[in-house]
């Protein structure tokens, strides 16, 4: 297997458990009641210490995997000197280092008292998730786009991840509504969760489109490249997950009153198909991040 290949698993890997921690505990520390987001963050300890920990190693990983592609292959994976010349001496080394300090507050986030957990591991994982920014295509670019590129697409994926990673947590808060002890706070949850997440879908599609406009100008969709076919891709997953976020904030939750158990069954189906969609679009954009934009890869 080649450089290439596992350090596109390795990007698909880490920016999906970043994504889910912000998104998730996010959620959890602002918008779910305090008893029920207690309950539902003690059913996700073993899913987050493990998000934690795919971060730490995939970022870890990634550096031996640039040197490799950087190199002359898989022997400079080992090649310390390699190894410190791409730290020092390109842009991919000094974002490398940005990232590896945003994983270590996520890290040490895991070890803080209960009750500080949960709005630490937000805030460290945002933080870890807005450092992604700082390599690839959006710090290709000078002057004014050198600037607003990689803070549009620090917005693109703080977004992005609010709203995919808040979807796992959605579901717990979903299965609430069959304890009627919970089932005042889980209404009060997911209310909260459809008023936050027109924001978050508006914020993600607006940013997505203005990265597309820094990267391949417009319009975005096409098939002259290899980057524009799996873009096009991404845009009409995304498409569908707006889709289905719509049909439940717009269709299901008004009907929650009236028969809760079938328009709770119908708001889970959809979410799960969101979880699917969104773990497609990210690692879409794990391979094509990697790719040149105007090439013919």
């Amino acid at each position: 297997m080649s450089p290439d290949t596992l350090l596109a698993a390795c990007r698909f890997l880490h920016d999906g458990a970043l994504m889910a921690l912000w998104g998730c505990f996010g959620y959890l520390a602002t918008l779910v009641p305090e008893g029920l987001a207690k309950e539902v963050s003690d059913k996700l300890a073993a899913s987050r210490l493990a998000a934690a920990g795919l971060a730490a190693v995939t970022t870890l990983l990634a550096l031996p995997l640039q040197a490799a592609i950087i190199g002359e292959g898989w022997p400079d994976a080992a090649n310390g000197q390699m190894l410190m010349d791409v730290i020092t001496s390109t842009s991919v080394g000094k974002a490398w280092l940005a990232q590896l300090a945003g994983v270590v507050v996520v890290v040490i986030a895991q070890f803080l008292a209960v009750r500080h957990r949960l709005a630490a591991t937000a805030a460290t994982s945002g933080l870890a998730l807005a450092t992604l920014a700082l390599s690839g295509h959006a710090v290709m670019q000078e002057g004014w786009q050198g600037v607003a590129h990689p803070l549009n697409d620090m917005l693109h994926v703080l977004a992005a991840g609010a709203w995919f990673g808040a979807l796992l947590p959605l579901l717990l808060v979903l299965s609430a509504f069959g304890q009627p002890p919970s089932r005042a706070e889980a209404s009060v949850a997911l209310r909260r969760f459809s008023t936050a997440g027109h924001w978050a879908v508006a914020l993600a599609i607006l940013s997505g489109v203005a990265n597309s406009f820094f990267i391949v100008g417009w319009p975005p969709l096409g098939w002259g490249s290899t980057y524009r076919v799996l873009l096009t891709a991404k845009i009409a997953v995304v498409s569908v997950m707006t889709a289905l976020a719509i049909l439940n904030r717009y269709w299901f939750v008004p009907r929650i009153r009236r028969d809760w158990a079938a328009a709770v069954a119908a708001i889970r189906t959809g979410t799960l198909a969101e979880i699917g969609l969104g773990l497609t679009a990210i690692l879409l954009v794990s391979i094509f991040g990697m790719l040149d934009p105007a090439g013919l890869q």
